[in-house]
């Protein structure tokens, strides 16, 4: 599965970067492998790059998502432990939010928003394809510790 986390943070690009670092070693509990000053991190659920300078289409996420978009974690998460990988993923979201509560557009398939975080309420998008559905669980949405709401999103 090929997704994205679109984060809205005022952390400078080098804390940002740490931060997830420290959460993703935090949360996954196991071996976590770091490229290019944190860019790149990668583990055996999923690897993320993190891009806080040369965001593709900044000016277009910004309009479409309606938020100051300012970076982006593209997220590759490996079918073989996709279940466990999505489960540790949604928790390192929940401790992202935990610690610097950034708003958040999580995304499939390059526009195919599952959730948002605006202000204080998670988003849970209606409008989901079976596949969609069937992983975006009670369970796994709770990971967040976030208060939510359920409502159609535009992809």
């Amino acid at each position: 599965m090929d997704c994205a986390l679109f984060l809205v943070s005022n952390l400078d690009n080098e804390t940002l970067k740490r931060r997830i670092y420290n959460i993703v070693c935090e949360t996954v509990k196991d071996k976590v492998t770091s490229y290019e000053v944190f860019s790149r991190l990668s583990c055996k659920y999923f690897v993320l790059d993190i891009e806080t300078e040369d965001i593709i289409s900044i000016d277009f996420l910004r309009e479409e998502y309606g938020m100051n978009i300012n970076a982006e974690i593209g997220i590759q998460l490996f079918g073989k432990s996709f279940e466990e990988g999505l489960e540790v993923l949604f928790k390192i979201f929940g401790n992202i939010l935990m610690d610097f509560n950034p708003d958040m557009v999580f995304v499939e398939n390059g526009t195919d928003q599952l959730f948002r975080k605006e202000n204080a309420t998670v988003i849970i998008n209606t409008k989901l394809d079976q596949f969609q559905k069937k992983y975006l669980s009670s369970k796994i949405i709770n990971l967040l510790r976030f208060p939510y709401i359920f409502q159609e999103l535009s992809n």
